[in-house]
C-alpha cells in the first residue's frame, strides 16, 4: 500500500500518467467519432441493401392478385407458388422475415397478413394468411401512410427496445403495386442487427489495440525525456528543501542544475529562501519571546481588571428587594470602561458607570485608580456630587497623561427607591416604569473627571417605584458600528431594551447584547461595551415551587407550605388541617396523574387578608377528584366502597375547594382562613 501511495505522489509517475490519460482521452474521442461515423455509414449501407432485397422480392408478388389471395384463403396454385418463391428468397438472403401485409388505410392502425416467410434460426412463427394485428407503433403507422400515399419508395425501422423476445433488428418496407401503379400492399424484410454489432466490435478492438501500443511507445519515450529534463533536477530540489526543513541550517547551494530556465530559477530561489529563512527565524525567536512576555502581562492585567469589579452573580442572593446585573466586554485585552456597585449600608446601594478616554493598558490603569478613589470616598459618606468633586480634584493633581473619565454615580435608598445621582459627562440612563417603556432620563451634566480641578458637581434625583428598572451603559453600546459604518444608536438601544423590558436584569442584558451582535455582524468591535441593569423588585405575594411529581418529594412540598403558614402566624391546628389536605391532593397527583411516567407538579401559595390560597397544577391526565361521591357513613366500614375518604376530609378541612381543566393543565385551588 505504501508503494502504491508513493507512486501516486511521484512526479514522473504523475507526468507519465497524465500523458497516458491524455492519449486515452484522445483515443476515446477518436473512437466515439469513428464509431458514430462507422455506425451511420454501415446502417445506411445496411438499409439500402435491405431495400434492394425488398425491391427484388416485390417482383415475386403479383400486386393484381392481393385481394384474390385473401379471398381464396391462400389455396390457389398461384398463391402457393409465390409463397414458395418467397420462402426460398428468405432463406437464401439469410434474412429473418419476408412478409406481405395489406394495411387498413382508414387509420393505418391495423394490417392483414398476405404472405409470411420465416428464415432459418429465428424465434418467429409464420402468420397464417388473413391473420390480423394492430400496427406495432406510431412509427410503423406513419411509414405505412407515406408508402400508401406514394410519399416514399421505402422506409427502414430500427428496433432495439420493446422487442418482446425478438432480437434487435431492422425492418425495411417497400410498396407492392398493381399493374395500374397503385399501392395495394407492403412487403417487409426483417434483418437481424448482429452484423452491425459484430463490425462495430471489431472496429473498437482495432482502435483499442492501436491506442495501447501508441500509449506504450509514447510513455517510454516521454519518460526518458522527463527524467533527464525534470525529474532528476526536481528531486535534488526536493531533497534539499526536505533537508532544510529538518535541520534549519545552510547546506550546499543548488546553483544551475537544469538547462530549463524555470527549474534553474526555482533552484536559485530555494538557495535565497534558505538564507532569508535563517535570518527570519533568528528575528522571530526574539520577537516571539517578547510577544509572549507582553501576552502574559496582558492576561494578568485582564484578570486584575475583571476582579476589580463585581463579577459574581447573583451579587446579593440574600436580598429579595432588588436585583442587579452587569457585564463588561473590552474591545482589546483590557479596556477603560468600568462599572461598580456596593452596599454602603443595609439601605443604600452605590452604583457607578464610567468610561475612560482611550483603550488598552493606560486606560485600564486609569480606570482602576478612578474606581478605587470613588469606592473609598463613597464609603466615607457624602452625596454623589461631593464624591465626584473630591475624585476629580485628586485625579487632576496627578494627571500628567491628561486622561479623563466620564462617570455616572448614584446612591439608591432601597427602602424608598430614591436615587441621588451626579453625572460627570456620562450618557444619560434609561428608566423603565412598571407597565410602561424604557425611556432616556435626561439631567444636567458636569465636566468629565480629570479635565479641570476645582469643578463643583451637582446632585439630582430619580425616583424608582416597585417594579421599575434603571439601565446604565457606556457609549460603546449606541455607537456600535456594523460593516457599513452605521451606528446602533440610542433608538436601537431603546428598541432592544423594550423588547426584553419584562425580563429580569440578566436576561435584559443578554438580550441587548444579542441585538448588538446581530446588528454588528462580522464588523470588529471598536469600543468597550459595558452595561448595568437594576430592578427594584415588588414584594412577593404568591410563592411557587415546582417538583417532580413523586411521593419522595412530599416532604419538600410540606416544608414549602409550612414555611409560608408559619411566616403568616398560622395556628398549629389550622396548619395540621392544611397539611392533611395538601398531602391528599399531592399524593393523588404523584400516584395517578402521569401513569407510569414522572411529570411535574407546581404548587403555589398566597396569604392575603388572613386567608391562604393553595393552587395545585399538573399536566397529567384530566381528572376532577371533586366529582367522586362522598362516603356513605351510614354504612359500616366493610360495606362502604373503597376510596373517597381523603378528598372528603380535604373538603371538610378547607373552606373551599375548586377544580378546572384549563390549557392542558389540571388546576385545583384550596382556600382556608388562618
Amino acid at each position: 500500500m505504501k508503494k502504491i501511495k508513493f507512486s501516486r505522489n511521484n512526479l514522473a509517475f504523475n507526468i507519465i500518467s497524465a500523458v497516458v490519460l491524455l492519449l486515452a482521452i484522445f483515443s476515446l474521442i477518436v473512437s466515439i467519432i469513428g464509431y458514430e461515423g462507422f455506425t451511420d455509414a454501415f446502417e445506411k449501407e445496411y438499409s439500402e441493401t435491405t431495400a434492394n432485397m425488398a425491391d427484388t422480392a416485390t417482383t415475386l408478388v403479383n400486386g393484381d392478385r392481393i385481394d384474390d389471395y385473401l379471398a381464396e384463403g391462400g389455396q390457389s396454385e398461384d398463391y402457393l407458388q409465390t409463397k414458395e418463391r418467397l420462402d426460398i428468397f428468405c432463406r437464401r438472403m439469410n434474412v429473418s422475415l419476408v412478409y406481405v401485409i395489406k394495411v387498413d388505410t382508414s387509420d393505418y392502425g391495423r394490417f392483414t397478413s398476405v404472405f409470411n416467410s420465416v428464415g432459418k434460426n429465428t424465434p418467429y412463427t409464420p402468420w397464417e394468411i388473413g391473420y390480423q394485428q394492430d400496427t406495432t407503433n406510431e412509427t410503423y403507422a406513419e411509414l405505412y401512410k407515406e408508402i400508401y400515399e406514394g410519399k416514399t419508395q421505402y422506409g427502414t425501422v430500427y428496433r432495439t427496445k420493446d422487442l418482446k423476445g425478438a432480437p434487435p433488428h431492422i425492418t425495411t418496407l417497400v410498396p407492392v403495386k398493381n399493374s395500374q401503379g397503385e399501392v395495394v400492399s407492403i412487403l417487409c424484410i426483417q434483418r437481424p442487427m448482429s452484423e452491425i454489432r459484430e463490425q462495430r466490435a471489431q472496429y473498437l478492438v482495432n482502435v483499442a489495440v492501436t491506442a495501447i501500443i501508441l500509449a506504450i511507445l509514447v510513455s517510454v519515450a516521454y519518460a526518458n525525456h522527463t527524467r533527464k529534463s525534470f525529474i532528476d533536477p526536481m528531486r535534488k530540489i526536493t531533497d534539499e528543501t526536505s533537508r532544510f526543513a529538518k535541520e534549519n541550517k545552510q547546506g550546499e547551494k543548488l546553483g544551475e542544475i537544469s538547462r530549463i530556465n524555470e527549474i534553474s530559477t526555482l533552484a536559485r530561489s530555494i538557495d535565497k529562501m534558505e538564507e532569508d529563512m535563517l535570518q527570519y527565524i533568528n528575528n522571530l525567536t526574539s520577537v516571539t519571546a517578547e510577544k509572549e512576555r507582553i501576552g502574559a502581562e496582558l492576561n494578568i492585567a485582564k484578570t486584575i481588571q475583571e476582579n476589580s469589579v463585581p463579577n459574581i452573580f447573583p451579587a446579593f442572593p440574600q436580598r429579595k428587594d432588588f436585583d442587579i446585573y452587569a457585564s463588561m466586554t473590552p474591545a482589546k485585552e483590557v479596556g477603560g470602561d468600568f462599572y461598580n456597585f456596593f452596599l454602603v449600608d443595609d439601605d443604600h446601594l452605590a452604583i457607578v458607570m464610567a468610561d475612560v478616554s482611550g483603550k488598552g493598558i493606560p486606560a485600564a490603569l486609569f480606570m482602576m485608580v478612578t474606581n478605587i478613589l470613588i469606592s473609598d470616598r463613597t464609603h466615607m459618606g457624602g452625596t454623589p456630587a461631593e464624591i465626584l468633586t473630591f475624585v476629580n480634584d485628586n485625579i487632576c493633581e496627578h494627571n500628567r497623561a491628561d486622561m479623563f473619565v466620564t462617570v455616572w454615580l448614584g446612591l439608591l435608598e432601597i427602602s424608598t427607591g430614591k436615587i441621588i445621582a451626579a453625572n460627570a459627562g456620562h450618557d444619560d440612563p434609561a428608566v423603565y416604569r412598571k407597565g410602561g417603556q424604557f425611556e432616556i432620563v435626561k439631567n444636567k451634566h458636569g465636566l468629565v473627571v480629570g479635565a479641570m480641578s476645582g469643578i463643583k458637581y451637582k446632585d439630582f434625583e430619580i425616583q424608582l417605584n416597585k417594579g421599575d428598572k434603571i439601565f446604565l451603559y457606556t457609549d460603546g453600546l449606541p455607537e456600535a458600528t456594523d460593516k457599513d459604518e452605521k451606528m446602533f444608536t440610542l433608538d436601537g438601544m431603546l428598541e432592544a431594551l423594550n423588547k426584553y423590558k419584562d425580563e429580569k436584569p440578566q436576561d435584559i442584558l443578554d438580550g441587548v447584547n444579542q441585538c448588538v451582535n446581530d446588528f454588528v455582524g462580522d464588523a470588529p468591535q471598536f469600543d468597550d461595551l459595558t452595561m448595568l441593569c437594576l430592578e427594584l423588585k415588588e414584594d412577593e405575594k404568591v410563592k411557587t415551587i415546582t417538583v417532580d411529581a413523586t411521593t419522595e418529594n412530599l416532604n419538600t412540598v410540606n416544608e414549602f407550605i409550612d414555611g409560608i403558614l408559619e411566616a403568616n402566624g398560622c395556628p398549629m391546628k389550622t396548619q395540621m388541617q392544611i397539611e392533611l389536605a395538601v398531602e391528599e391532593i399531592y399524593v393523588n397527583i404523584a400516584n395517578y396523574a402521569y401513569g407510569d411516567g414522572v411529570g411535574k407538579a407546581e404548587i403555589s401559595a398566597e396569604c392575603n387578608n388572613g386567608n391562604v390560597t393553595i393552587t395545585f397544577k399538573d399536566s397529567g391526565v384530566p381528572y376532577n377528584p371533586l366529582e367522586k361521591d362522598d362516603p356513605d357513613f351510614s354504612l359500616s366500614a366493610d360495606e362502604r366502597e373503597i376510596g373517597g375518604l381523603g378528598i372528603f376530609l380535604t373538603k371538610k378541612n378547607m373552606d373551599s375547594v375548586s377544580y378546572e381543566y384549563k390549557d392542558g393543565f389540571n388546576v385545583l385551588i384550596m382556600t382556608k382562613q388562618i
